[in-house]
């Protein structure tokens, strides 16, 4: 879910190398599509034989009381206790001490947070970092602590709290709750869209090196991100592949601040209105998701009268969308949970499944190249424009 309505800053100068596979997905190598499907489909598995074994009171109330995990994740990063531990275990009580906590209170939460993987607490009233427990650290690569602060977000729970007013046609659960739909209001609250960007970050670095990987760059040179946030994602495109140079399209407001980063810059506009010609790849990753199927297809609409240039430009672009799937039956993953995040958060987003970006794409003008499925379950559909369609 990125920002996208897509200062002119000028391409910057800071080089940085590419992240490594370890630090974002936490694996020494990115995995393939068809082990992420398998391992999803084996711990969706195994959740509902765990539900299915309690009796109906026990299964209502652990899904009534679930709230309480992003809670308790908070709490732990609120305190620091991830960056506590990146030294070596600690002492429960001598941690307490250094709170100024209760130590028998920390030690239920710690007993919480052991049961989920966040940490270890050991017998000795020790607690050990797992490796989820560094991937929480407010300096690591990864940057999905940001998640955290943003799931958690008094804005966030807000949307959550109004989800029955999504359920109407016109429905708009995060404004319901919070006075102002989500991408106006995160405008005008700087230290939210801070928070929004850096989780957006994280997720950037991860599609960053798949598409990397996944996708043929040797005959693209200059490459569009259309609603692309703080560049992350072509920072890290252009850090696996030196050759190509990248602009990202976002609104003004998100564009003047955008880092400057080596042969990526930053253009101010409007993806509904119009995006910038002369680049040979556009890229829409976690972006149709925000919207409905009208305004996607403007989206999709304005990607491609982009990409078939103007004459002589030597060809048309490709465009690339990339999006969680959305499964044809009730599925135990991430994708059920972005769906119902994005019911929670836009009034007319959601996951979709193949076939229908491909209906979106044949709307507005673009014809169906190829599909990759990516490590992280995401799709990545590779269009271009049809002649034989007749623009909009």
């Amino acid at each position: 879910m990125r920002a996208t309505r897509g200062h002119g800053a000028g391409a910057g100068n800071v080089a940085a190398p590419a992240p490594r596979a370890q630090d974002v997905v936490g694996a020494p190598v990115l995995p393939p599509a068809a082990a992420t499907r398998a391992v999803t489909g084996m711990r969706g598995w195994l959740a509902r034989m765990r539900r299915g074994l309690a009796p109906p009171p026990v299964q209502i109330l652990e899904s009534a009381l679930a709230g309480l995990e992003p809670t308790v994740l908070r709490v732990l990063c609120h305190l620091d206790v991830p960056d506590r531990l990146a030294s070596g275990p600690i002492a429960l009580d001598t941690l307490a001490d250094e709170l100024d906590v209760d130590r028998e209170r920390l030690r239920r939460v710690a007993r919480y947070a052991h049961v989920h993987g966040w940490l270890r607490l050991d017998r000795r009233r020790s607690l050990r970092a797992t490796r989820v427990t560094r991937f929480l650290q407010r300096d690591h690569p990864g940057g999905w602590r940001a998640w955290v602060d943003l799931a958690t977000a008094q804005e966030t729970n807000a949307a959550t709290a109004a989800l029955p007013e999504a359920l109407s046609a016109d429905g708009d659960a995060f404004a319901a709750g919070n006075g102002q739909a989500f991408f106006p209001w995160m405008l005008a609250h700087p230290e939210a869209h801070a928070t929004f960007d850096a989780a957006m970050a994280a997720g950037a670095r991860m599609h960053g090196l798949l598409l990397a990987r996944s996708l043929e760059w040797s005959s693209s040179q200059r490459v569009c991100d259309i609603g692309g946030g703080d560049g992350t994602l072509l920072g890290v495109l252009v850090a696996v592949h030196p050759h190509l140079h990248g602009a990202v399209l976002e609104l003004p407001e998100v564009a003047a601040r955008m880092p400057p980063r080596e042969k990526v810059t930053a253009v101010a506009g409007d993806a509904f209105q119009a995006v910038p010609k002369g680049h040979d790849t556009y890229l829409l990753v976690n972006v149709l998701h925000d919207w409905d199927d009208r305004a996607a297809t403007v989206l999709l609409q304005r990607a491609a009268e982009a990409a078939a240039g103007d004459p002589g430009d030597g060809g048309p672009a490709r465009v690339v969308v990339v999006d969680t799937e959305a499964r044809s039956g009730p599925s135990d993953d991430i994708s059920l949970r972005a769906d119902l995040l994005m019911l929670a958060l836009t009034p007319g987003g959601r996951e979709r499944c193949a076939d229908e970006f491909v209906a979106l794409a044949r709307a507005a003008g673009l014809r169906h190249q190829r599909t990759h499925r990516l490590g992280s379950g995401d799709l990545a559909l590779v269009l271009e424009p049809d002649p034989s369609s007749r623009r909009r």
